[in-house]
């Protein structure tokens, strides 16, 4: 049992306009004929398969603009995601159709009726144009799609859960030839011999259809009444976000493009639910009239998946750049998806956990560049002050440890090699009969670890320890053995 959804509008509503700017007429061109019209632009006596000369002398305010069949199959792909939780075996089809297969769905919606709802719910959200139509294969679906949902319902039989073959067929005879996905030659052709629907082409034989119309037009009719296989590319969801909006009339300022922005946050969003997937970088360019493209980046520190947030990071890095001229076109890419993170959180949580800052340190990069906050990094260097460096990248996945339990502090520090925190330069520690002070009493509570480089030129050896001061710190200090001094080089947290 299949669901064809027919975006009839598509190739029009794709580009994003005001609504100032959609009461005014506009077309679709593809090779110089009008190929979709809004209601003003019908209103002004513009039609169909008119040439834009034609049109543009009924009507001195026409926008134009011709059909980007990229940005169509983009947004099909939106629509793919948002449908996918109703059934996998779902395809996109001929350029404006998306087609599902409901059969296996029916149960968990308990009914047709129920699916129905759910799913003109969630396109309704969509502010796009669609048809739905139904039927035991995937082509008849799709022509039916043409007609009322309400007339294709009263074809299906509630008990038996499955559509009523004679009432499909009856409906399917009054289809107009120039619905069928066929090719366009083959359609001219069928129509040059005075057939115009599909019930008077199936009063022909068998036999005649193969040798007038050729092979490809028996197998489209045998696929439509399900007595030959109509193999399907199921879709599947991209490894990578990427997504263009361009813009039918231009955008002069920064607040004008918060409404693309929210649609393309939006539909990452749902990529990212989808993939199950989070992402610490969005990367976004502003492509304007003078042929420039502006690009700048939206760092984030964790792997929560939050559109608010996403919007209003986006919009405090716009905030920082200038527009030198009016905006087309706006994209929104995201190469490195994460594993979204599966822990859960206590509901009551005495100690405020270092994560749920990381949105102040977005801010703050947001407002004054990606380089104004770094975390920390290891470099695959022995010698302890070169062994880290800065990383534009912030990461907070360390292992959480109980700072009210002296003792296991003491365990996690032992085994750590090296801390995080390194002094600028090592502080000399005063050393008096086996006494350690500065700014109180340290005792050592670790093994010695011996650090030795450099042997081809100023040779260092270090002997690193783990030291307890009065106060409950752990320090990381080091004697050397030639000069019995010691010295402070770093704190554990």
């Amino acid at each position: 049992m299949w669901l064809a959804i027919h975006f009839n509008q598509l190739p029009l509503e794709i580009f994003s306009t005001s609504a100032i700017e959609q009461k005014k007429p506009q077309v679709i061109l593809q090779n110089n004929r009008i190929i979709c019209v809004n209601e003003s632009a019908v209103q002004c006596g513009i039609k169909l398969d008119q040439s834009i000369s034609t049109a543009l002398t009924l009507s001195s305010e026409l926008q134009f603009h011709e059909r980007n069949l990229s940005l169509e199959k983009q947004q099909l792909t939106n629509f793919a995601l948002i449908l996918y939780q109703y059934s996998p075996s779902l395809c996109i089809e001929n350029d404006r159709f998306l087609l599902i297969e409901i059969g296996r769905s029916l149960k968990l919606f308990t009914n047709l009726n129920n699916l129905l709802i759910s799913l003109q719910q969630v396109l309704d959200n969509e502010k796009y144009s669609y048809q739905i139509g139904m039927g035991n294969t995937a082509k008849c679906a799709e022509l039916l799609s043409y007609q009322s949902l309400k007339k294709t319902l009263l074809c299906w039989q509630d008990k038996l859960q499955s559509f009523d073959k004679k009432q499909l067929h009856k409906q399917l005879s009054s289809i107009s030839i120039k619905q069928l996905s066929t090719p366009t030659n083959m359609t001219k052709k069928i129509l040059s011999t005075g057939i115009r629907t599909l019930g008077e082409l199936e009063k022909l034989p068998g036999k005649s259809i193969s040798k007038r119309f050729g092979k490809t037009l028996t197998q489209y009719l045998l696929q439509l009444y399900g007595e030959l296989a109509d193999p399907k590319s199921y879709f599947i969801p991209e490894e990578r976000f990427s997504q263009k909006i361009e813009f039918i009339d231009v955008i002069h300022s920064q607040q004008g493009l918060l409404f693309p922005i929210k649609r393309l946050i939006k539909d990452l969003y749902r990529f990212l639910i989808v993939k199950q997937k989070s992402c610490h970088h969005l990367r976004w360019q502003l492509f304007d009239s003078n042929k420039n493209m502006l690009q700048f980046d939206v760092l984030l520190a964790n792997n929560e998946v939050n559109k608010n947030n996403f919007l209003e990071l986006s919009k405090l890095n716009l905030g920082r750049h200038k527009l030198d001229a009016p905006v087309e076109a706006i994209s929104l890419t995201v190469d490195q998806l994460n594993q979204l993170s599966t822990e859960t959180k206590s509901l009551i949580d005495d100690q405020q956990e270092f994560k749920s800052d990381t949105y102040f340190i977005d801010q703050i990069r947001a407002k004054l560049g990606i380089h104004s906050c770094n975390s920390i990094q290891q470099i695959s260097e022995h010698i302890p002050e070169l062994a880290t460096g800065q990383n534009i990248e912030l990461s907070f996945n360390s292992k959480k440890i109980n700072t009210t339990d002296k003792q296991s502090v003491k365990k996690a520090t032992t085994s750590l090699s090296h801390p995080t925190w390194l002094l600028e330069e090592p502080k000399p520690i005063n050393h008096y009969k086996n006494r350690l002070t500065w700014h109180g009493e340290l005792k050592i509570i670790s093994q010695r670890e011996r650090i030795t480089l450099n042997w081809w030129s100023k040779k260092i050896i270090r002997d690193y320890f783990l030291a307890e001061h009065d106060n409950g710190v752990i320090y990381w200090i080091f004697k050397e053995p030639i000069s019995k001094q010691y010295f402070i080089h770093g704190i554990y947290s």
